[in-house]
């Protein structure tokens, strides 16, 4: 083996691995922060009408002025809203929004990875495949894949095994403020999304992780057939 070749052999055994549970993650990631239908399936399930006063027309308004903002569409996550009594006001406090601004820098962190992650995988499959190494290619997506759901199972545990250690332990991590630390009495940020919505989200978070991981475990297989590189 010529030393190219093995120098390509060897950075698609390092790199393909890791890159596999950031990309599945991260996309799962992106495309909850981006669906209106689990934000809505959220709303009924914990029947948010009743605990906000807001009708679902103000709910689905909310929902898209959020996914706007944090998709940068819209300067603030800030607006008015009208409960089923008739009164109108301003939705959030000012803590509140200070606490979407850093939810927001954490989804856009979170893209940002999504697409680096992306970008550096199709390019070195690409690398890989036109330096005849599919062999090399498909093993590391396979080990990538097998790493990425050993860390769902470690990761599942502790969320099984305490969600509210785990949870609380994340923002302790992200959040270099207690603004997170809302009152569902007069904060209608939490109010919208309780505590049960952020273990649904984390379930399904999970689940997409690993059924992706999965479909790529199953096309690293195919792609792998054989003994030996091209």
């Amino acid at each position: 083996m010529s030393d190219r070749r093995l120098s390509t052999s060897r950075l698609l055994g390092l790199l393909l691995p890791l890159l596999v549970p950031v990309l599945c993650l991260c996309t799962c990631l992106r495309l909850e922060m981006n669906s209106p239908t689990l934000y809505n399936q959220g709303f009924v399930r914990y029947d948010i009408p009743a605990s906000t006063g807001l009708p679902a027309s103000q709910l689905d308004a909310i929902t898209a002025r959020l996914i706007r903002y944090f998709n940068s569409l819209d300067a603030t996550p800030q607006m008015r809203v009208t409960n089923l009594a008739g009164s109108t006001f301003d939705l959030f406090h000012d803590y509140e929004v200070v606490h979407l601004e850093d939810v927001k820098r954490l989804f856009a962190f979170n893209s940002s990875l999504q697409a680096l992650s992306l970008l550096l995988l199709l390019a070195l499959c690409a690398i890989g495949f036109s330096h005849g190494r599919r062999v090399d290619v498909a093993a590391g997506l396979r080990r990538g894949a097998l790493f990425t759901l050993g860390l769902l199972a470690v990761t599942g545990t502790l969320f099984v095994a305490d969600f509210d250690w785990a949870f609380v332990g994340f923002h302790l991590v992200a959040f270099d403020n207690s603004f997170w630390q809302l009152d569902p009495s007069t904060d209608f940020l939490v109010r919208l999304f309780p505590w049960g919505f952020w273990q649904d989200m984390s379930l399904l978070a999970g689940i997409a992780t690993g059924l992706t991981a999965g479909a790529i475990l199953l096309l690293a297989r195919m792609a792998g057939q054989g003994d030996t590189n091209d």
